[in-house]
């Protein structure tokens, strides 16, 4: 079922179980209620099977486990997102002929099946709860739909806490309960176009026809992220909200608010694809890194390799003295071609010059090492030059 159509369903649903319970009989039984029940919250109300009221109107019949899980279902289908009422005397029913308020004795939270029939979670009044302890009120009479054919019960409607245990409540049409103004017995026909089945439909037809809805219901609670035995109120929310977030995707999509599922999916698929790299045409920045790492390794190897060969031959060809080495290294990395330039241009040293000698401490040289004298010899500068052009140097630092 597309989202589109679940408000459609939920109304369609709220508006046949209303026909349905509407076409339906209510009757009350009662049950006898100890002075405890207040501190105990879960009380039986409808039991399972086939039962009859003090009154000795019945039979009745609530069924096994699966007919319970489906009278609990329209039950809370019924109320919506309203509590059960527990009134005195079943004065909310009395109040449309007699006019006088109808106070709660207390609220049924939610109901739930069991085993041994339909039970609900009660939240006393304080006024209740105190009657109830001290025995001025003993018993609750449970009101629900039936049917009129075989009295297979249908769905509760409230309870009354009575001290009556053969309750004088006639059958009334359950449609006076939905309008204070007399009205006439809902047709099948009304049923059964409410719920989309043809005219001839038989009642089976009908309870069949609701168990759906309310199975579908179930499934699309449960599909909202929501219980299985959640109101209508809360289900239509969130789908709502899925409803809201769909049509966001939509329009994140390039599509229009209505667009079918399949448009978006299609435009999702086309947008993923376009995202999608090529790997013919380009590279993960990892692996770029990765290259651009290497390759520099690999080039600096080359240039150390390459300056070792440059000076070594310089060296060997008596154009650099070994003193000059770690020189010439640094600055055939950093320019090979200035080097190349400065070594070609240099003359070929003599035997004394490719020679390092430490000078007494009264030569000219005194206070150059070996790498100052080989860089003066180099150049043909005299010792006084090279002796001032390093104090120079230094005092500049």
């Amino acid at each position: 079922m597309g989202l589109h159509a679940c408000g459609w369903h939920f109304r369609r649903m709220k508006t046949a179980l209303a026909a349905i319970l509407s076409a339906s009989f209510l009757s009350a039984h009662a049950a006898d209620l100890s002075a405890t029940a207040v501190d105990q919250p879960w009380i039986l109300l409808i039991p399972a099977g086939k039962f009859s009221g003090r009154d000795g109107r019945g039979p009745y019949d609530a069924g096994d486990m699966a007919m319970l899980e489906q009278i609990a279902a329209q039950t809370r289908s019924y109320h919506g997102s309203t509590d059960i009422l527990i009134d005195y005397e079943h004065q909310s029913i009395n109040s449309q002929k007699n006019g006088l308020p109808a106070p709660a004795a207390g609220w049924i939270k939610e109901v739930q099946a069991r085993a041994d029939g339909l039970y609900g979670r009660v939240e006393w009044t304080a006024n209740a709860s105190a009657a109830i302890k001290a025995r001025e009120y003993r018993y609750i009479s449970p009101v629900y739909f039936h049917s009129k054919e075989n009295g297979s019960v249908r769905a509760l409607l409230n309870v009354g806490l009575t001290n009556v245990p053969n309750l004088n409540l006639s059958e009334v049409s359950a449609h006076s309960i939905f309008s204070a103004a007399p009205t006439t017995e809902v047709s099948m026909k009304k049923v059964l176009a409410a719920l989309g089945l043809s005219e001839g439909g038989s009642e089976d037809d009908v309870i069949v026809a609701i168990n759906s809805l309310l199975t579908s219901s179930t499934a699309i609670a449960v599909a909202a992220g929501l219980t299985k035995d959640a109101k209508s109120e809360a289900v239509a929310l969130a789908v709502q909200s899925a409803i809201a977030d769909r049509k966001k995707i939509a329009i994140a999509a390039g599509q229009k608010e209505d667009a079918t599922t399949d448009e978006i999916v299609t435009a999702l698929a086309s947008a993923h694809k376009a995202g999608v790299v090529d790997p013919n045409k380009y590279v993960p920045i990892e692996q770029v890194s990765a290259m651009q790492a290497d390759l520099k390794s690999l080039q600096q190897r080359n240039a150390d390799k390459d300056a070792e060969d440059a000076v070594g031959d310089a060296i060997r060809d008596g154009k650099l003295a070994p003193a000059l080495k770690d020189w010439g290294l640094a600055a055939h990395k950093a320019d090979p071609k200035q080097f190349e330039t400065f070594i070609s241009n240099a003359p070929v040293l003599t035997s004394a010059q490719r020679i390092s000698a430490i000078p007494p401490k009264d030569s000219p040289t005194a206070g150059l090492d070996d790498a100052d004298v080989a860089v003066m010899r180099q150049m043909g500068l005299s010792a006084e030059d090279m002796v001032k052009s390093k104090e120079a140097m230094e005092a500049s630092r």
